[in-house]
């Protein structure tokens, strides 16, 4: 059975909101007046970047881009298969091409990035290392599980408007543990994930 890695490595890529969002505009600058795919955001962050990623798509799925029709389930499917990587302690990302194809407009997703950006400044000055058991161990597994489910949900949550804003932010809460060792951004996660549960029972209880 493959050793469970109890904590993200060092990678080369971004380390804060603000570096994920930067970089990401980046690969959307490049790809400037053509389309940006999963594939390009992946490259950029580099194939050993899981926590990136799950913060990377986490900000993408809340900005006005999500609108667009089963984008969150494509985002679901990433966090899937990457959170499932992780905790299996593979080295490096792989994702089909299916999914690492799809692509959006480029300008269109630099200008919903880069509404973001004054939030994500003020955040990073609250963000870094702290309690960050709560980030290791069987937390680590904790935060992977969740992810998996709230991944498996999005199919779900995007047929009702609005509502899967509240996994992606669980996502970037994720994101943020994993890459900073940020327990209370963890905790976060956490109820973030909880209140996802409890609305999907809601929903499921509504006559239709």
């Amino acid at each position: 059975m493959p050793t469970v890695n109890t904590a993200a490595e060092p990678a080369p890529g971004p380390h804060s909101l603000e570096e994920t969002l930067a970089t990401i505009q980046r690969t959307c600058t490049r790809n400037h007046g053509t389309k940006v795919s999963v594939g390009d955001i992946v490259e950029t962050l580099g194939p050993r970047s899981f926590a990136p990623l799950v913060l990377a798509i986490g900000l993408i799925a809340v900005t006005p881009i999500d609108s667009i029709p089963t984008l969150p389930t494509t985002f679901g499917v990433i966090i899937f298969l990457t959170v499932g990587q992780m905790l299996l302690g593979r080295r490096s990302l792989w994702l089909p091409h299916f999914v690492s194809g799809r692509a959006v407009n480029a300008d269109r997703l630099k200008s919903g990035l880069a509404r973001l950006l004054p939030y994500a400044r003020r955040l990073d000055g609250w963000l870094g290392p702290r309690f960050e058991p709560i980030t290791r161990g069987g937390f680590f597994v904790a935060i992977g599980i969740c992810c998996a489910v709230l991944a498996a949900l999005m199919p779900i949550l995007e047929l009702v408007p609005l509502v899967s804003t509240i996994p992606a932010l669980a996502f970037t809460a994720f994101g943020v543990a994993l890459l900073l060792h940020d327990g209370l951004a963890a905790l976060t996660g956490f109820a973030l994930t909880a209140a996802t549960l409890i609305l999907v029972f809601e929903l499921v209880k509504l006559p239709f």
